[in-house]
């Protein structure tokens, strides 16, 4: 009895240790999805509070294009929606978009989705963002055709 008592206890606390997830010592990925596919990210610099710790990781790179150098892009098709979703309560999430030309621009995000550009190419994604705990930045690559 004693020892399902002590197992139970010990299952509530690994699940709520999931859940909460009180012990997390960096931002939580981005799921990043286009045509029903994943998109793999890249974790750049953060900052992140934690229950029994806080870190700062500077990672070095230039820009977005850096940031995703060696990563394989995503086919998609032009103009089509990306979506972005993030967990916890977010205070703020900018996207800068950066062709091959190694030129930046701000994307608007609704509805944390946006529209993959019209122009084939491929297309690098520096994705920053802010929660209460702390801050991230993350890269993903698409390549439009």
């Amino acid at each position: 009895m004693k020892r399902g008592l002590a197992l139970a206890v010990l299952l509530i606390l690994v699940v709520c240790i999931i859940v909460f997830e009180p012990f997390r010592g960096a931002p939580p990925n981005p799921e990043v999805e286009a045509q029903g596919k994943d998109v793999p990210t890249v974790q750049g610099s953060y900052c992140w509070d934690s229950l029994l710790r806080s870190q700062c990781v500077d990672k070095t790179y230039r820009d977005g294009l850096d940031l995703v150098k060696g990563q394989k892009p995503i086919v998609v098709s032009a103009g089509e929606p990306v979506s972005i979703e993030l967990s916890g309560t977010i205070e703020s999430m900018e996207l800068t978009q950066w062709n091959d030309q190694k030129k930046s621009s701000s994307v608007t995000l609704k509805d944390d989705q946006f529209k993959a550009p019209t122009k084939p190419g491929v297309y690098a994604y520096e994705l920053q963002s802010r929660w209460k705990k702390g801050d991230g930045q993350f890269g993903f690559s698409l390549k439009v055709q």
